[in-house]
């Protein structure tokens, strides 16, 4: 990958030089430092994040507003579909975001709804998916088994889905002994 980098930008050096008549220090300049970007040298991103702080730029990995909103209402909807059997339903959430974000036009109620549905069925499935493999999962299982007066396999489902808890030896070891601590007499 370096040495591919390294002939690109090459090839610009040498394409800049054809192009302009200006002096080949400025230009050199230029391609390295193109070649600390694409190779995320940490003082020049400090240099950009600030630079689009100050501009008003959003970082692309930062979560739009109506997703935030889909993750976490699906987050509390699960759990209370695993403690009181609460139907997770889609124009549910919609007539929420509609209530939170209340669009003035109805394009703007027409890209919220297209909006709100998408971000929905992308997190309630992965929270699905995530409940299917928790409740098939054989160390879960077990540590149901070894619980039965406990509802472990719906206690460890929603720590996956509020991402606390993984399906590791590990996290389902820690899982166990905040069971024990729970159940523990004073």
């Amino acid at each position: 990958m370096g040495c591919v980098l390294t002939d690109t930008l090459n090839d610009l050096y040498y394409a800049l030089t054809k192009l302009y008549d200006e002096d080949k220090r400025s230009l050199q300049t230029i391609v390295i430092f193109l070649k600390k970007i694409i190779q995320e040298d940490t003082e020049i991103k400090l240099i950009i994040e600030k630079m689009d702080k100050k501009e008003g730029i959003k970082a692309q990995k930062s979560k739009l507003k109506i997703e935030k909103i889909a993750e976490t209402w699906l987050k509390k909807a699960y759990f209370e579909h695993m403690f009181r059997n609460y139907s997770i339903i889609r124009g549910y959430f919609t007539h929420f975001t509609k209530e939170i974000i209340r669009p003035q036009s109805k394009l703007g109620q027409d890209k919220l709804k297209r909006t709100s549905i998408y971000y929905f069925d992308r997190y309630n499935d992965k929270y699905k998916k995530k409940l299917k493999r928790c409740r098939s999962n054989e160390r879960v299982l077990e540590l149901q088994k070894k619980y039965p007066k406990l509802n472990v396999v719906d206690a460890f489902a929603f720590g996956l889905i509020i991402e606390k808890f993984a399906t590791t030896n590990e996290d389902l070891e820690w899982f166990e002994n905040i069971v024990k601590i729970l159940i523990k007499k004073k």
